[in-house]
């Protein structure tokens, strides 16, 4: 698959690519040839604003794994170079309050790191499994794929003062002859020719505090990526949907008939834009409500009972669960905690 296959061409932020310009070097690989090779401009990627195409970048990790002659280079290189936050929205996660927070961060403002980019946190009982693929609907890239899993896995490690103690990473691509490295990396099982790139482990982590948690750098941060989002969005459909759903908020039903006609389009393409953007009209409507609802939490004194009343919830029981499903915690510690912070 190439760019050109693609409705719209997916860019991955320069800072990004920056980054990794200097890891190759650090790491005796000629920088200036693999950019050459891949025909990104070096004089481009010191704009901050500019964005690299996926193509290109996934180019660049083959360079790399051919220069440098080592099929498990991405493992080695990950588990040594320094973590970073990158931008805006990198330090909007890294001042979260805790685990849950940082992954909640990463999964919004993700496409400020690549456009296709996808990250997604599943719980059960016992288990967290986080889901990332900077690739998402692209031939699974092994040197790409092992070192985002590590640097992701080790950054969220760093602000959490703890090396999160894996239960099992999966792979998109293939198993390799020799899985040597992989086991002395991440010590736990191994699954290979997934659906999905992730790792898991024990889910009470997720509420361990993050030791640059920072309430003020935090909302400091956040607007800011907010804007970046913004930037990236404003003339997507994704953006527009979600606008609008919003917008009709507190309406207990919100259909996607509704929402089409009033950004002027069908159904049908609203909804096969979204699933090109990674998203879904449902998908976009509980993020809304999760939205307006915090809101209301944090901002008014309604009772919550009312709050979810006008959402449409039939009883509070709904309502406290999906509340806990966005938060992780319940409304009324939510609201206690927001005008303690304020």
């Amino acid at each position: 698959m190439t760019d050109s296959d693609l409705p719209f061409k997916p860019k991955s932020t320069a800072v990004v690519t920056r980054y990794l310009y200097r890891v190759f070097a650090n790491a005796g690989l000629d920088s200036d040839l693999i950019l050459e090779r891949c025909g990104i401009d070096l004089s481009l990627i010191e704009d901050s604003e500019y964005r690299v195409s996926h193509e290109k970048l996934l180019h660049m990790w083959e360079v790399v794994g051919e220069l440098s002659n080592d099929p498990d280079f991405s493992l080695h290189l990950a588990t040594e170079v320094p973590t970073a936050p990158f931008n805006a929205a990198g330090f909007s996660v890294m001042t979260s309050k805790n685990l849950r927070e940082m992954l909640s961060s990463l999964e919004k403002y993700v496409v400020v790191f690549s456009d296709n980019g996808r990250f997604k946190t599943i719980e059960d009982t016992e288990t967290a499994k986080v889901v990332i693929d900077l690739s998402s609907g692209w031939p699974a890239s092994r040197q790409h794929t092992d070192f985002w899993l590590v640097f992701f896995w080790r950054n969220l490690s760093s602000n959490v003062g703890w090396t999160l103690p894996l239960l099992e990473v999966g792979f998109r691509h293939d198993q390799p002859a020799d899985t040597s490295v992989y086991e002395a990396v991440f010590g736990c099982d191994l699954k290979f020719n997934q659906e999905e790139n992730y790792f898991s482990f024990p889910r009470v982590y997720l509420d361990y505090q993050s030791i640059s948690a920072d309430p003020a750098m935090h909302k400091v941060h956040e607007s800011q990526a907010l804007k970046q989002l913004h930037a990236l969005t404003e003339s997507g459909i994704l953006n527009k949907v979600k606008k609008a759903v919003f917008q009709s908020l507190p309406a207990k039903d919100i259909e996607l008939k509704d929402i089409a006609e009033l950004l002027n389009l069908t159904p049908r393409t609203v909804q096969r834009n979204l699933s090109r953007e990674g998203s879904t009209f449902k998908k976009l409507v509980d993020e809304a409500r999760k939205d307006y609802t915090l809101a209301e939490i944090r901002d008014t004194s309604f009772a919550i009972s009312e709050i979810a009343y006008r959402l449409g919830y039939k009883d509070l029981s709904s309502f406290y669960r999906a509340f806990k499903r966005w938060t992780g915690t319940t409304p009324n510690i939510y609201r206690e905690q927001s005008r303690q912070d304020s």
